[in-house]
């Protein structure tokens, strides 16, 4: 499979504001909840260990349609592992590579559809100084009026 290459994306990574679980294709299995994701890389969340270095193949179904998707396919290699005695979760940290441009496409939509949200409820509860509650208007936020809502 030819991978794309992945020197010019950035690196921000944004927090899932939706659960979404990555899949291992050869398994079937879930190999855990997405944390937090980047157009490069990928943190999850599960009950068992992943293996360092290994190289999964990976499907992550979508709650709604990105870019006429509803799934995204990529592999991902485990760069670290790590359980956290506090939940008795492990953490793992992964670089993904596309299969294809339209699958890193919908990822980098995904990552900016969360930023989005994450700053719209941010925008949300903000209160200018000096101002009551009551007279808060419901004008949208700045990234909304800039990029439109999603």
């Amino acid at each position: 499979m030819k991978v794309l290459d992945q020197d010019m994306q950035p690196k921000v990574r944004r927090k899932a504001v939706e659960t979404l679980t990555a899949f291992d294709l050869n398994t079937r299995q879930p190999m855990g909840i997405v944390v937090d994701m980047s157009a490069r890389g990928m943190k999850l969340k599960s009950e068992i260990p992943a293996t360092v270095s290994e190289v999964y193949y990976c499907r992550i179904p979508l709650k709604n349609k990105v870019e006429g998707r509803d799934e995204v396919f990529f592999d991902a290699e485990c760069r670290w592992c790590k359980k956290y005695p506090e939940t008795g979760r492990f953490y793992s940290g992964y670089i993904l590579r596309f299969p294809s441009k339209k699958d890193a496409a919908v990822v980098r939509k995904l990552i900016h559809d969360w930023m989005v949200k994450y700053n719209e409820e941010l925008n949300s509860r903000y209160i200018p100084p000096g101002a009551e509650e009551d007279e808060i208007d419901e004008r949208p936020g700045l990234l909304t009026r800039i990029f439109g809502r999603a």
